[in-house]
């Protein structure tokens, strides 16, 4: 399925934003302890994970681009649990042993907690992580957009693109968001704020977070 004018527009302004991001990111300076240089290198990891996917979607490589989804959500997760409420015993776990004890959903609710988010981080997590596991473990979800019809032709809807490369840019904006306030650059944040309103609409939730 050829990519639409829409989309192409949709994923240049994804594009857009998180290099517009990485400036922001780049300003101030960060303490160099062990938590903080993990969390750093999730945002670098989803960084580039999220312009994979993108240029993926350029090269009509829908089914690849979706199967970076899950790593993009679950690692956002993971930073965004390392950044503020993991304490020091569980950063210090992770490092050395690369193993964190909690489910996903466990960190879900403990990101809700902490970023006082209602229950956003939960709700994400409920509506997204079947498919998540299908794009990325060839489930049926992934499998079924293989087809049009009974012909072996790529079936992904220009909804489905838009929402997917609207979703992971958005948690990886969130999470570099965060972790720029918790460091008490807040104006920075602010920055990051009005970039995540630049290529669609956001959920309430993400507005919460990111003000």
């Amino acid at each position: 399925m050829a990519l639409t004018e829409k989309i192409k527009e949709h994923l240049k302004r994804c594009e857009n934003a998180m290099q517009s991001a990485k400036p922001i990111l780049a300003k101030p300076h960060f303490p160099t302890d062990e938590r903080n240089l993990a969390v750093i290198g999730f945002v670098s990891m989803l960084i580039e994970h999220q312009e994979s996917l993108l240029v993926l979607v350029m090269h009509e490589k829908t089914g690849s681009a979706f199967a970076l989804a899950r790593p993009i959500v679950e690692g956002a997760y993971r930073g965004m649990w390392l950044n503020l409420p993991a304490t020091d015993g569980e950063v210090k776990k992770f490092i050395e042993k690369d193993k964190i004890d909690l489910e996903f959903g466990e960190i879900a609710k403990s990101l809700d907690a902490a970023y006082s988010t209602g229950a956003f981080f939960q709700n994400l997590k409920t509506r997204s992580w079947k498919a998540l596991n299908s794009y990325t473990h060839g489930g049926m979800l992934q499998i079924g957009r293989r087809y049009t019809k009974h012909e072996l032709i790529n079936n992904y809807a220009e909804g489905e693109i838009y929402e997917m490369c609207s979703a992971v840019t958005t948690v990886v904006l969130v999470m570099i968001c965060v972790f720029l306030k918790k460091h008490k650059h807040a104006d920075l944040g602010l920055e990051i704020d009005k970039l995540v309103e630049t290529y669609g609409p956001v959920a309430d939730g993400a507005k919460a977070v990111t003000k």
